[in-house]
Parts: structure tokens; C-alpha cells; sequence
């Protein structure tokens, strides 16, 4: 999946995709290298990979801090939430969000608080890093939502 596919099915500006790949916002991010046989040398990722850009992408789209992403991303990554569909291993939310069929959404609340739900499973609001539960009674004043399923949906909508 190259950078232009990725703009053109989430409906993203192409040079905040680039922003992501370049400034490295996303946790163990590999070098994307281009393709020199293609003009322009298109740069090429998993869909996974192009998933957890779209998602940084957006969220620099919605005005959060880089640093922010950076954590929210992270927490992405490592959280880990529930069982695949063999049961057999734990797997990131980003994983799963990307894998399932059902509603997956993460929110960043106050620029630095997370909390993800995906099908029927919620975390409840957490600090990034430590993952530690925050007060029930913890009302954010801010909050930025991304609809995983849906992104995952328009990200894929012309792959398959």
C-alpha cells in the first residue's frame, strides 16, 4: 500500500502521511524505503502499517500535539486487549481493530488519557505508558475519538 492509496481511501492530505513516516511518530517504525523502479519512489507499507498511519495522521489532522500522538500511538501498540480469533495470543489493540469485523474505537481524552473499545470490551480511561486505571469518576474535558472500524473500512474499501 503506498502513501497515495492511503491519502486518497481516508480522504488524508498525502504530505501528513509523510509527516508520520518521516518524523517517526509510530512506535518501532521500520524504515520505509522507496521503490527506485517506480517514479517518484513510491514508499510501501503493510496494510497494518498504513492503518497505524492513518490513525497518527488524523489525529495531527484533529490538532493534537506530536507528542501526543507519539503516546497515543504507543499506547496503540502495546496495549494489549482480549485474544485473536485463534485464541492463542494476547494481541495490540491496533491488531485488533484492524483484524475485527466489529466496532473499535480509541479516544484521547485532555491530551494525554486513553481509553479504547473494541465489540463489547472497554478499558476504561488509562494513563499512557502505565496503563494504570484512572478514577471512575474521571470526566475528560477534551476528548478526540477515532472510529477504527470505519477507518479500517475506507482504508480497505479499494484493496479487496
Amino acid at each position: 500500500m503506498d502513501l497515495q492509496t492511503i491519502a486518497a481511501q481516508t480522504r488524508l492530505p498525502v504530505r501528513k502521511i509523510r509527516y508520520v513516516l518521516d518524523h517517526r511518530l509510530l512506535p518501532g517504525q521500520r524504515r520505509v524505503t522507496g521503490q527506485p523502479d517506480l517514479v517518484g519512489r513510491a514508499r510501501v507499507l503493510t496494510e497494518l502499517e498504513g492503518f497505524s498511519v492513518a490513525c497518527a495522521a488524523i489525529l495531527l489532522e484533529s490538532g493534537v500535539r506530536r507528542e501526543a500522538v507519539v503516546e497515543f500511538m504507543s499506547g496503540l501498540a502495546k496495549y494489549s486487549i482480549g485474544k485473536n480469533a485463534q485464541k492463542t495470543r494476547s494481541v495490540s489493540v491496533i491488531q485488533r481493530a484492524f483484524e475485527a469485523t466489529t466496532p473499535a474505537e480509541a479516544m484521547l481524552a485532555d491530551g494525554v488519557n486513553l481509553r479504547f473499545k473494541l465489540d463489547c470490551e472497554d478499558t476504561g480511561w488509562m494513563q499512557p505508558g502505565t496503563f494504570a486505571r484512572l478514577a471512575d469518576d474521571y470526566q475528560p474535558r477534551a476528548m478526540v475519538t477515532i472510529d477504527l472500524a470505519q477507518l479500517r473500512q475506507a482504508l480497505l474499501s479499494g484493496e479487496r
